[in-house]
């Protein structure tokens, strides 16, 4: 809860990692451990985000009620990430980032993913937290157009999250505001919702997702803090 708040003045997923690994400090967990642990979560993460992306495109693909042709999402996906790559790239500042990240996770994300993958209960946490976030995010969305009067198969929706997220997290705002909500709209309009209940039901969604737990958040951030955990 406490991660909510934090990414609110934070780029996706930096302010959430770093409170996670001062906590583990906090914890009595050295940093080359805590470090590696975080970055083990965000693999699973992303490993799940980009395989969940293939099937429900596969999905789209062999449903006939859906309003996108499989190989029109293939380009959008792959199109957007490679774009959103290459503008990463393009700055110093952006490949000195990638190389900041992929260094640890060469010297310490991948021993601790090869240890926790020979445990069978600990890659099942860590493969199930990872569904169940994603999963209820994608049914959040489905459940905003649905409110609205919209009507969007369900795998059309999951795309239009995991593609829109996936845009969205290199993108360095705080809390991928702007890039999400674009994002979203564009995707959701392209699976042939109409443009103001596409832009509607992503506002209800970000309402549900982002703004409203704000405010738990900094409660769980201050009690947090008075209890030196973080």
């Amino acid at each position: 809860m406490a991660g909510t708040f934090v990414a609110l003045v934070t780029p996706v997923a930096v302010g959430g990692a770093a409170l996670n690994i001062r906590f583990l400090r906090k914890s009595g967990i050295s940093s080359a451990d805590s470090a590696a642990s975080v970055g083990v979560s965000q693999v699973f993460a992303f490993a799940l985000h980009i395989l969940l992306l293939i099937i429900f495109v596969a999905i789209t693909g062999t449903t006939r009620q859906h309003s996108l042709a499989p190989s029109v999402w293939v380009f959008i996906a792959l199109g957007a990430l490679v774009a959103a790559a290459l503008l990463l790239l393009a700055f110093p500042a952006g490949r000195r980032l990638v190389q900041s990240r992929v260094a640890p996770a060469i010297s310490q994300v991948i021993p601790r993913l090869l240890d926790v993958a020979q445990q069978p209960a600990k890659l099942a946490q860590g493969i199930g937290g990872a569904l169940l976030v994603t999963g209820g995010n994608i049914l959040c969305l489905d459940a905003s157009v649905r409110a609205l009067g919209g009507s969007v198969s369900l795998a059309s929706v999951a795309v239009v999250f995991l593609t829109g997220n996936a845009i969205a997290s290199v993108v360095p705002t705080p809390g991928g505001l702007g890039a999400v909500e674009a994002a979203l709209s564009a995707g959701l309009t392209a699976a042939g919702l109409a443009g103001t209940t596409a832009v509607s039901a992503v506002l209800l969604f970000r309402t549900l997702t982002f703004w409203l737990p704000v405010a738990a958040g900094w409660v769980a951030l201050h009690y947090l803090q008075r209890r030196d955990v973080i």
